[in-house]
């Protein structure tokens, strides 16, 4: 089944299996049934290309993440946008958003993108806070800004812990960090390249990242230094 006759980008399952949810170039917010193939929502409320998404901890909630800056809250049972996660003062997010990732366990979401900052979220706005002009009620942190733009963002297998990927005019960088409190726990011992994409082994002592450069390098979760790079595709010169 053709969900769009554009790019799709940033698919999430839900945590039972059953729905897979995704972004659109055309502006849109999509999920399907995953068995099937069944589109079962179709939300619109984003001005720019929808990026990245994720499902809220029971499913019944998806978010996601765009250029346009904002991280949205879409209910997946009426299709219905629900709200902003992020501020909505007016210059208080410096570009579009282009990574998110809910914390194992936790209605809590890991955010990245143009500005460099890596923040927590809560998903759902707390009881009694009305939404104004100026608030920013469901930031929970803010972590030290990576040099450029940030792609990718995972958590660890028990949400203690976070990686992030950026890229800054041809040169990445990749960082660890505590979810708990943003202490900085080890940046890439040397240049990567631009990073896209990243993730925790499944026993969190090691990250892999990849990106720009074609080579998949495997690096230690607690120093940062690289412990194997491995270029999948040998390149040859053209003639």
């Amino acid at each position: 089944m053709t969900s769009t006759y554009d790019t799709l980008y940033g698919v999430s399952w839900s945590p039972d299996g059953t729905k897979l949810g995704f972004g659109c170039a055309d502006n849109s917010v999509r999920a399907i049934n995953a068995e099937s193939g069944e589109q079962i929502l179709f939300q619109g409320a984003h001005s720019d290309w929808a990026l990245a998404t994720a499902f809220s901890k029971d499913g019944s909630h998806l978010i996601s993440a765009s250029r346009d800056r904002s991280l949205k809250l879409i209910e997946v049972a009426t299709q219905r946008f629900v709200d902003n996660i992020t501020s909505i003062t007016p210059g208080a997010l410096k570009g579009g958003l282009a990574a998110v990732e809910r914390r194992p366990d936790k209605d809590e979401v890991l955010v990245g993108g143009s500005d460099g900052t890596p923040k927590l979220f809560r998903i759902y706005r707390e009881a009694g806070k009305d939404r104004k002009i100026g608030d920013d009620f469901n930031l929970i942190r803010n972590f030290d800004a990576l040099p450029g733009r940030i792609y990718t963002a995972r958590f660890n297998k028990d949400g203690s812990q976070l990686v992030v990927g950026s890229s800054n005019d041809g040169v990445g960088e990749l960082r660890v960090y505590a979810a708990d409190d943003a202490k900085l726990i080890c940046k890439s011992s040397e240049p990567l390249g631009p990073i896209y994409a990243a993730a925790f082994t499944a026993d969190g002592r090691s990250v892999i990242a990849g990106g720009y450069s074609g080579t998949v390098y495997v690096l230690d979760a607690a120093s940062g230094a690289v412990q194997q790079k491995t270029l999948p595709v040998e390149l040859t010169e053209r003639k």
